[in-house]
């Protein structure tokens, strides 16, 4: 693992354990997806394997980072929501986040993660689902 692989791991892990230490969980609401790195270069990554993670951003009192489980992973040319494991072929991506850029894939691709529907309140007080997600870039020589 590269060492921006590991420096993000060990980012990640403290941000874990720094939100699970606030007194009491209040009401969570998860508000936003945050993925890292934000752009990576496979080239410049062991074997074009990219390893990207998310935390997510909860309301409440106290707010806090947390992991968001489940999350589905998925590459697209654009931001968006996982349809699919894979929206636009050319790149795979496992459920753990490990990218990797298929032989002649050449090109910027956008990994993105989404988490399950949350109950969000709509205007007029009615309750629906929402899907939050977080991107982040892949470049594939």
């Amino acid at each position: 693992m590269s060492r921006v692989g590991i420096v993000s791991s060990l980012l990640v892990l403290f941000l874990i354990i720094l939100s699970s230490t606030g007194c009491g969980s209040g009401n969570r609401q998860l508000q936003a997806i945050t993925v890292t790195p934000n752009a990576a270069d496979a080239q410049k990554f062991p074997g074009g394997m990219v390893q990207f993670s998310a935390v997510g951003n909860y309301g409440g009192e106290p707010p806090t980072i947390a992991p968001v489980n489940p999350l589905s992973w998925c590459a697209s040319p654009d931001p968006g929501v996982c349809v699919g494991q894979n929206v636009k072929p050319g790149v795979t991506i496992d459920r753990n986040g490990l990218a990797q850029c298929e032989a002649g894939s050449a090109g910027t691709w956008t990994i993105n993660a989404s988490s399950p529907p949350t109950q969000a309140s709509q205007p007029g007080g009615e309750v629906g689902a929402a899907i939050l997600f977080g991107s982040a870039t892949l470049i594939c020589p």
